[in-house]
């Protein structure tokens, strides 16, 4: 035989024999974050502290660090998630320890998905164990396999408790285990190297292949054959299954949101769940009905699902279902008054579904709270548009109007707005595309965080945070959106123990600065939401050197009080006054968190709740700022070189801030979580006054020269100040074309006709509206469109979309396609007192979510849009009349950029 033949058998060998033992999963731990966690214990074990290590490891490298403390007890178990898989022999997992201590066993986490807790509502798990430690101060390898003879035996104990007709089919395997308890004391657990060989994830081919539960024990078989069990299937997913323990079923009113938490729930858009798990998400909300890819990975990174429900029961997901925590209504159609009837069928339809299918149902109506709230478990409630330019206390107000129509007992939650409106961003890629400017700018997210804690007010069950684009898009502004959310949700996690219990109580008074102090009243604690209303549509300012004063009654006296802004407890002050007492706070940030408690003790707690986060928000907020001061410096340059703006620079800010970053870096790597925060606290409020200084610099002026109150430019609404910059000569009044809205000036009554100026009702009895021309009080001309509406009953009409009744349009124009648009019009408006009422002026072009609220406009106002179409050939102007009130519309026009060409220059050739 050749040299040459023996050389290719051998390798042959070789890569056959490493194709057999390749690991299915390998997970060296040398990179963050920690993937362990500990999950149960029966000796009060705590982890004290959890580190990625660069060295040290089982092979000189990198390895996970876990140190806990310990009582009594028999088990402290930690697990490291993987995908559902199903459990076979052929199932082997192995982990690297290493301890000062023997007696740590591996194992593997089963779940039985057709039993569930009565009180958490999961499927019931059990531990197999495999090898145990025993060389106490070296790294060994300890594996399990040969699971199914173990589970058996498991299976026979766990019917002692649950009953012979209880369900064990389709077990799958979640986590590999390790039971760390080596007696009581603190103790340190090295683990290196997780490999698992022989993985088949469940909901392969449809089905999964069922562990017979029967044993020698002579325990009750379910299933004793396997052809019976394939040929029952898809009989038990069809109907509701019968002889199910109260110990499988949930009994009472489902939760649709888990008790003890603000849950947290992200849009999901096609990202990694184990990435948005480590931004801080409990959960996430679906378009469509979930996959069993999708549930595979939800199961593995611990997230919940809220999906659509599926038209029906799809037998190749059943066992997967665990992490669907409830149907969701409400996506893609705005559930109004004329939509209750149907979507009563529907209620209906998901209530006869077989049990192990049936789930809480969330409903996110838009208007007809109350009809919604008695076919739902749980209602989920918009909240305000930031850049309608809402106060703080019309926004607590308008939550408020909405929860008190709920009926008790119905879960409530409030969805936020964490991303543009997708009109929005496509309008400045166009611009981008259109004028070759360069990315950049800076997304704001301080808006997005006053708005979150206004929303904790009402004590809502969860936060839902809408996106219309990937935070993995690979972006700038995807990238600090991410950081953002990742920022608000450790935020709110370190005080959800005490607001999850709290129940919402009256405002507190103040003085100063303007802020608003919400307030919760948790079982005789007192938790003041602070949030800053000192606001330009969606641009928040800080304190900046200012102090607020918060009013208590007198029996605050005698109270503690802790300031949780830098993510520790900080003890302060309660003043006495003449009238009762008083908390101050100097400089406070956009949002802040007070507790005042008559138990001094709490302090410890809340400091060990807000410790667990403050690193990861250290280096959140630090990041968060440091791009946009950079940014911020940048884009001044930029328009000042560039000449968009005559402003001076506030140099003296930028570099205040710069310094404090500066500083702020060197305490951040050295572990100051505490100091960073409040140095980048500091730096982000001078950041934030120069980046509204910018904006306001950047904008148009009126004809009285202040800047235009009611105005819409797509680049400053997305913060793309360079943009912005970069478009400046359209801010003028040349290179405009003439008014293509023949009738702009409405000083016809005959231009109220259906081939012109249109009116539309909302039939409603409730509310009687009217549109009419009139000869008098016109701005310019000889007439205006007056605009009216009011109750007819003795209730209010609201605001946001119930209050919406009654709607203007302009005749249809026709664009071109990558053309640039400015809208404007003269408005009066009188009544229209309640929050989130107005005009809403807004185009077709940019929908809705880019409209302007027009409210208290006494005299005549200025309103101007400008947009860029994509796509779109035509475009209408719209007023909206939202709520009680009259308003005069006057001098529409509609004009697109054409601006003259430029002269040509005096050339000539170089020969002659």
């Amino acid at each position: 035989m050749s040299s040459n033949l023996i050389l290719v058998l051998v390798i042959s060998v070789m890569w056959q024999a490493g194709a057999v033992t390749r690991a299915d999963l390998f997970d060296s731990l040398d990179a963050y974050p920690p993937r362990w966690q500990l999950d149960t214990s029966d000796c009060d074990a705590r982890i004290t502290k959890h580190d990625n290590l660069t060295s040290g490891g089982a092979d000189g490298g990198g390895c996970e660090s876990i140190t806990y403390q310990a009582g009594l007890g028999s088990e402290a178990i930690l697990v490291y998630p993987i995908q559902p898989v199903r459990a076979i022999n052929d199932l082997v997992a192995n982990v690297s320890v290493l301890s000062a201590r023997s007696g740590a066993r591996v194992g593997v986490r089963v779940r039985f998905p057709y039993i569930r807790d009565a009180q958490s509502r999961r499927p019931i798990s059990a531990v197999l164990y495999g090898a145990a430690y025993d060389r106490p101060g070296r790294f060994q390898s300890i594996g399990i396999g040969n699971v199914e003879r173990e589970l058996r035996i498991k299976i026979a104990r766990l019917r002692s408790t649950h009953g012979s007709e209880a369900n064990f089919m389709d077990p799958y395997i979640d986590a590999i285990a390790i039971n760390a308890y080596s007696g009581p004391g603190a103790a340190t657990l090295r683990i290196d190297d997780v490999s698992v060989r022989g993985m088949i994830p469940v909901g392969d081919h449809g089905r999964v292949d069922p562990i017979p539960p029967g044993s020698s024990s002579g325990q009750r078989s379910h299933g004793t054959s396997r052809d019976d069990a394939i040929a029952s299937q898809s009989v038990l997913q069809m109907r509701p299954s019968s002889g199910v323990t109260s110990g499988q079923l949930q009994t009472g009113t489902p939760e649709a949101f888990p008790h003890d938490n603000v849950v947290r729930v992200l849009e999901h858009q096609g990202e990694p769940l184990g990435w948005i798990r480590s931004l801080g998400f409990d959960a996430v909300l679906l378009s469509k009905p979930p996959t069993a890819e999708l549930l595979r990975e939800a199961i593995q990174s611990q997230l919940l699902v809220y999906s659509p429900p599926p038209v029906a029961p799809d037998a190749s997901i059943v066992t997967l279902l665990d992490p669907v925590m409830a149907w969701y209504l409400g996506g893609g159609v705005a559930l109004d008054r004329d939509r209750v009837s149907q979507t009563d069928k529907t209620v209906r339809r998901l209530r006869l579904m077989p049990d192990r299918w049936q789930r809480p149902i969330v409903i996110a109506p838009v208007e007809s709270w109350s009809g919604y709230a008695n076919l739902a478990d749980a209602i989920v409630s918009d909240a305000s548009p930031r850049a309608r330019g809402l106060t703080a206390a019309e926004q607590s107000i308008a939550l408020q109007q909405r929860s008190g129509r709920i009926r008790s007992g119905t879960e409530f939650a409030i969805a936020i707005e964490s991303s543009s409106p997708a009109a929005l961003t496509s309008m400045n890629r166009s611009i981008e595309t259109q004028i070759g400017a360069p990315p950049g700018g800076n997304f704001r997210w301080h808006a997005m965080l006053t708005q979150v804690i206004q929303s904790l007010e009402q004590a809502p069950r969860a936060l839902v945070f809408r996106s219309h684009e990937s935070l993995a898009s690979g972006t700038q502004v995807a990238h600090q959106r991410s950081m953002a959310l990742s920022y608000i949700n450790r935020f709110v996690a370190m005080i959800t123990p005490w607001i999850a219990s709290a129940r919402p109580a009256p405002p507190y008074r103040i003085n100063g600065a303007a802020y608003r102090c919400g307030r919760l009243d948790a079982n005789g604690d007192e938790i003041l939401l602070l949030t800053s209303d000192q606001t330009i549509r969606d641009q928040v300012l800080a304190g900046d050197g200012r102090a607020i004063e918060i009013l208590l009654p007198p029996e605050m006296v005698n109270r503690t009080a802790w300031r949780l802004t830098d993510f520790s407890a900080q003890r302060i002050n309660i003043d006495t006054t003449t009238t009762g007492a008083r908390v101050e706070i100097v400089s406070p940030d956009m949002a802040e968190i007070i507790v005042i408690s008559g138990d001094a003790s709490l302090g410890a707690r809340l400091d060990q709740s807000a410790r667990r986060y403050a690193a990861k928000a250290a280096a959140d907020r630090w990041q968060l700022c440091g791009d946009q001061v950079r940014q911020v410096r940048q884009d001044w340059d930029h328009a000042v070189v560039s000449g968009a703006t005559e402003a001076i620079m506030p140099i003296d800010l930028l570099n205040a801030a710069q310094r404090t970053l500066a500083d702020a870096e060197s305490l951040f790597r050295a572990g100051d979580s505490e100091s960073t925060l409040r140095l980048a606290r500091r730096a982000d409020a001078w950041a934030a006054r120069t980046e509204v200084q910018l904006s306001q610099a950047l904008l148009p002026r009126s004809s009285t020269g202040e800047t235009m109150q009611y105005l819409s430019s797509p680049p400053m609404d997305e913060g793309l100040s360079t943009l912005q910059a970069a478009w400046q000569p359209l801010m003028g009044e040349d290179g405009w074309s003439r008014n293509l809205i023949a009738d702009g000036g409405l000083d016809q009554p005959e231009v109220l006709a259906p081939d012109r100026w249109t009116f539309g009702q909302r039939k409603l009895a409730r509310a009687a509206s009217d549109a009419t021309w009139v000869s008098r009080g016109y701005f310019d001309g000889h007439g205006a469109i007056k605009l009216s509406a009011a109750a007819s009953t003795g209730e209010t009409l609201g605001g946001g979309y119930e209050g919406t009744i009654a709607i203007l349009s302009s005749p249809e124009l026709q664009i071109r396609p990558a053309q640039a648009v400015r809208i404007d019009a003269m408005i009066r408006t009188i009544g229209f007192g309640g929050p989130h009422q107005g005009v809403l002026v807004y185009d077709t072009l940019g929908g809705q979510e880019m409209g302007v609220l027009v409210r208290g406009a006494t005299d005549w106002t200025p309103v101007r849009l400008y947009r860029q179409s994509t796509d779109e050939s035509q475009i209408k102007v719209m007023f909206e009349v939202i709520g009680d009130g009259e308003a005069i519309v006057d001098e529409v026009s509609v004009k697109v950029w054409n601006p003259d060409p430029l002269p040509q220059l005096p050339l000539r050739a170089i020969s002659q």
